[in-house]
């Protein structure tokens, strides 16, 4: 993820996250013209049996939701996932790089396509979302550390910056938890309190990506 340095942001979402010690992959040139059915053709073919047959995900299993992603944050990360730039979680890693090994993905044009489809697939109308307990605390967190980055809607910025909004709520919280190693190098110290990541995950699950809790 490209974050700026000046803020204290403390999210990682969508595919999500620079590894502490590996240089971040380069994303494949832009291709003139993506090919979003052809990009649908490679989601059904492989992406359908975890993230849904409309990119929604899973929140209990804690596969985030792709559909209506920044399309150049899609292409960098599955880049990095083709790549072995980014492993990915212990549970879900190995199937994202196995997938993306596949001869018809794993190239720059192919990749362009998926990223394309998925960024113009609709958006998920819900997320799985927390209790709704200290919500305040979740609020607050998040102005204080990840507004900067991400928006105070939590739609992103820039294309480079995901739009973290309207994710799952168990998704969310699994990259806070990895959050000093996903993190490292690209925001300050410290990490956010342990105390504070479940209030901040629902919060976050809350946000639409253009509206508030």
């Amino acid at each position: 993820m490209t974050a700026c340095r000046t803020c204290r942001c403390t999210l990682l979402l969508v595919l999500l996250g620079a590894v502490a010690g590996t240089a971040a992959a380069a994303p494949p040139p832009a291709s003139a013209s993506p090919d979003p059915p052809h990009g649908e053709l490679l989601y059904r073919r492989h992406c359908v049996a975890c993230h849904g047959g409309q990119a929604w995900g899973d929140g209990p299993r804690e596969i985030p939701a792709l559909a209506g992603q920044s399309e150049a944050y899609l292409i960098e990360q599955l880049t990095r996932f083709a790549s072995d730039a980014r492993p990915g979680s212990v549970m879900h890693g190995p199937a994202m790089h196995d997938t993306l090994k596949a001869t018809d993905v794993n190239r720059a044009t192919a990749i362009g396509d998926l990223a394309a489809y998925l960024a113009r697939a609709p958006a998920a109308p819900h997320a799985e979302q927390g209790r709704g307990r200290s919500l305040d605390v979740g609020r607050s967190a998040y102005s204080r550390a990840c507004a900067g980055c991400h928006g105070e809607d939590g739609a992103g910025r820039d294309g480079a910056t995901p739009r973290i909004g309207g994710q799952h709520f168990r998704y969310l919280l699994s990259r806070l938890r990895e959050f000093g190693a996903t993190h490292r190098g690209l925001v300050e110290t410290p990490a956010l309190p342990a105390q504070e990541q479940q209030p901040l995950a629902d919060y976050v699950s809350r946000l639409p990506g253009g509206g508030t809790p």
